[in-house]
């Protein structure tokens, strides 16, 4: 005698066939669900918390000795601030004596607030720019709280060919609003 169990029946042909396009469907509407894939997620990082660190700060170096010869004779004198920064959500911009920067802050708990840039300048010279800072804490929840950043100002002029470095402003700082 034979029986059949209900394990070895077919599945009806319309289950067979949908098989694929429902699974492809369930898939595509989980997506961004944190089921399987993560959806969109911005690589820029949000600033939630002491995030108001726009506006001008007084500018002051640790060693205001003057640069090097290399540097004179290119023209090059310590900065003098004022340091200024606008902030628009977690991007922030500004300037110091006439140098454009840029950078993402995203506030507590690290503070870190670093800038950077490289161009080519004259023949065979590139520029090398560093400010690599820290907010003080408790850093500022509004636009009118006293600010503090400290860090580390570093400018290279340096040839393109060899590497050999033609001026170099390596100073520790403090901007104060």
């Amino acid at each position: 005698m034979h029986v059949e169990s209900p394990r070895s029946a077919r599945s009806p042909k319309a289950v067979t066939f949908l098989r694929i396009p429902v699974l492809i469907a369930v898939g595509m509407m989980t997506m961004g669900s944190g089921m399987g894939n993560p959806g969109c997620s911005s690589s820029t990082p949000e600033c939630d918390e002491g995030c108001a660190i726009g506006g001008t700060y007084t500018f002051q170096l640790e060693d205001t000795s003057p640069p090097g010869e290399g540097c004179v004779a290119l023209g090059l004198e310590l900065p003098k601030g004022p340091l200024v920064l606008t902030t628009s959500d977690s991007y922030v911009s500004g300037n110091i004596d006439d140098q454009y920067l840029s950078t993402y802050y995203e506030g507590e708990p690290s503070r870190t607030l670093d800038f950077s840039y490289a161009q080519r300048i004259g023949e065979g010279l590139e520029r090398r720019f560093e400010m690599k800072s820290t907010v003080a804490a408790p850093s500022p929840r509004k636009e009118t709280d006293r600010s503090v950043i400290q860090g580390e100002y570093m400018l290279k002029i340096f040839a393109v060919e060899d590497g050999s470095v033609k001026c170099l402003i390596q100073r520790k700082f403090t901007a104060t609003r």
